[in-house]
């Protein structure tokens, strides 16, 4: 038969009676609860939160299956008639030649308004009217080329037009 060995449970004498964990004071000095520490209490919070997760998940299931309510909708108003175009074509014309002619008429004035240091008076005079004629005649026509622009949406080129009146105000400001 095999000798009893000392180091096997159930073997040998038996050692002096341990204290049992429900005791106070008689464990291991390690494990006592400090009176400062609090116990968190981890599977209530975990249990607590599971729970809610469980009838967030039944809840969104439940209502999952049914088809959501469809509101009413009102019947939407008829999209409004396209606007019918505007015959701006007389006010067009009209532009086009109050342009033309004071753009004719300022080009007309070349020779004089390069010379315009070397003339008289009375000369000068006269250019200045009729530099002040061709800017009113292009601001005229300007002014029909807008009206018909704000009527009709289209955009027309007057750059050329633009450009004598604003050289022809300058020379006009120039005699004074």
């Amino acid at each position: 038969m095999m000798p009893n060995r000392p180091n096997r449970p159930g073997s040998g004498r038996p050692g002096p009676p341990r204290p049992g964990p429900g005791l106070p004071g008689r464990g291991m000095p390690g494990n006592r609860p400090r009176p400062t520490e609090q116990k968190i209490p981890l599977p209530l919070i975990l249990g607590i939160s599971g729970g809610l997760v469980l009838i967030l998940i039944v809840l969104l299931a439940s209502s999952g299956g049914k088809p959501p309510a469809e509101k009413e909708v009102e019947a939407a108003p008829p999209p409004p008639a396209a606007p019918k175009p505007v015959d701006v074509s007389q006010l067009e014309r009209e532009g086009q030649l109050a342009c033309d002619e004071g753009l004719r008429l300022f080009k007309s004035l070349e020779p004089k308004v390069a010379s315009r240091d070397s003339l008289s008076a009375d000369a000068r005079h006269q250019l200045k009217l009729d530099i002040k004629k061709a800017l009113d005649l292009m601001s005229k026509g300007l002014g029909y080329f807008s009206e018909a622009q704000e009527k009709s949406g289209r955009f027309y080129d007057t750059n050329k037009y633009g450009q004598a009146k604003k050289l022809a105000a300058g020379i006009y400001n120039e005699l004074k």
